[in-house]
């Protein structure tokens, strides 16, 4: 009898701890999903990387694109920017980035891309002429082109404030030029 009490309790226990500690075998662990923690957004364009691609605003003439194009392949990859800027016409810029290279704009000491998109907002143009902080949280919607391939990208607007720190040497830099 005793032998038994043991062996129901045993099986029990196991039972339990199974069913509290094995639970992800048989689904995914989200925290092994991949994600590049930034600010700004991110595409996959084949062996094109667009990463942490983001537009500055300090006030109506100091603006930027900013983000890094990684080539993720030993050729040489041409890529195209396209957006419609403030004045309502289409820009198209193309750059190419060797093999295993990174384009960067504002990042690692590299020139901001300035233009000044235009940026669909409810708030009324008055107060955004007059305060451009309120168009922070936005986005602005930006086309890039490669040979092979093609994303829509909606990227974050960000104003300067003292919430965000981390692209205060960004900002200065735009303030500046």
């Amino acid at each position: 009898m005793h032998i038994r009490r043991t062996i129901v309790a045993t099986t029990i226990a196991l039972t339990t701890l199974l069913g509290t500690t094995a639970c992800n075998l048989t689904s995914p662990v989200a925290s092994m999903d991949y994600y590049a923690p930034s600010d700004g957004a991110q595409v996959d364009l084949g062996a094109l990387k667009a990463r942490n691609v983001m537009y500055l605003v300090v006030d109506d003439a100091h603006c930027a694109l900013v983000g890094s194009f990684a080539n993720s392949s030993s050729e040489p990859i041409t890529f195209a920017l396209k957006f419609t800027t403030k004045s309502g016409a289409d820009s198209y810029r193309e750059y190419t980035v060797a093999g295993f290279k990174v384009k960067s704009f504002g990042f690692e000491n590299q020139p901001l891309l300035k233009t000044n998109l235009k940026v669909e907002s409810s708030i009324d143009p008055n107060k955004l002429s007059a305060t451009p902080s309120l168009i922070g949280g936005s986005s602005v919607p930006i086309l890039i082109y490669t040979n092979t391939d093609q994303a829509e990208l909606n990227i974050p607007v960000i104003t300067q404030s003292s919430n965000i720190v981390t692209y205060d040497e960004l900002f200065a830099r735009l303030a500046k030029n």
